[in-house]
């Protein structure tokens, strides 16, 4: 089937800030979600700072979970299994990691 070229722009989720494209080309439908993660890494930053000096139990921040993958992290009801899904997210994605040593 053959649906032309078109796009449908459904715009920005409040919720989760994402922003999801629609491309139709001939005979492909291309989805594309973007996200502006330039707050969440700044946010990392000032994590990391508060972190110096620090050991683990003072109060240390591991990271930022942005908030398309909290509410999927969120959704594992057992514990060990939320924090293997976080332990993975942030192994994957190291920028929004502030303390290292918690994906060791």
């Amino acid at each position: 089937m053959d649906f032309g070229r078109f796009s449908i722009d459904e715009g920005v989720d409040p919720h989760t800030g994402v922003r999801t494209q629609i491309h139709f080309e001939n005979e492909q439908v291309v989805i594309k979600k973007t996200y502006d993660a330039e707050p969440y890494l700044q946010r990392v930053a000032e994590m990391r700072a508060r972190n110096e000096g620090k050991r683990w139990g003072d109060g240390k921040e591991v990271g930022v979970l942005p908030p398309w993958v909290h509410h999927e992290i969120n959704m594992i009801r057992d514990d060990k299994e939320r924090e293997k899904a976080m332990k993975a997210f942030f192994r994957a994605n190291p920028a929004f990691l502030a303390y290292d040593a918690f994906i060791k």
